[in-house]
């Protein structure tokens, strides 16, 4: 057994491994690295696509959420003037309640005051009344002289209008 050790390989043998090389590369490059190629390109495309419409998404909802955050404080702003406003319809029909229970109660009062007043006009008028008829009682006890009504009531009224109102209020 003989073993014959080079340190160069045989210049057939490398040409011939440097064709089948060279074949294979040619043959592995239009069946391999053309398809893979291209399915990297499409995937790096596709991933590109999809990381564009991620951040257009991603814009638009900030949009929106910028949208729905001032609708938001719009709504806010306008339930706050609502319950403003509702404040101050509640306070005017208050301040309508009290004034015409002022104005009912002044027209009550004034009723009254007027009521009073005919009252004490009639008593006073019933007071004269009976004065009078006292007064002619004891007159005529006094002077037992028996006067007639129409002379009497004539006597009553130049009484009083000689008196006057005014002491028979007192």
């Amino acid at each position: 057994m003989d073993f014959d050790v080079r340190v160069l390989p045989q210049l057939s043998s490398m040409i011939l491994q440097l064709i089948a090389t060279v074949v294979l590369f040619f043959i592995l490059r239009h069946f391999l690295y053309k398809p893979v190629s291209k399915f990297m390109n499409e995937r790096k495309e596709g991933i590109q696509s999809d990381i564009d419409d991620a951040k257009a998404l991603k814009s638009e909802a900030i949009e929106l959420k910028s949208e729905y955050e001032f609708k938001i404080n719009e709504a806010k702003t306008e339930g706050q003037k609502i319950i403003e406003d509702s404040r101050k319809r509640g306070e005017e029909i208050k301040q309508d309640i009290v004034n015409e229970a002022r104005v009912e109660a002044n027209s009550i009062m004034e009723k009254a005051r007027v009521e009073i007043e005919r009252e004490k006009e009639k008593a006073l008028e019933e007071i004269k009344l009976q004065a009078g008829e006292m007064a002619i009682l004891i007159a005529s006890k006094v002077i037992d002289k028996n006067l007639d009504m129409n002379l009497q009531k004539d006597m009553i009224d130049k009484f009083v209008d000689e008196v006057g109102v005014d002491k028979w209020q007192n």
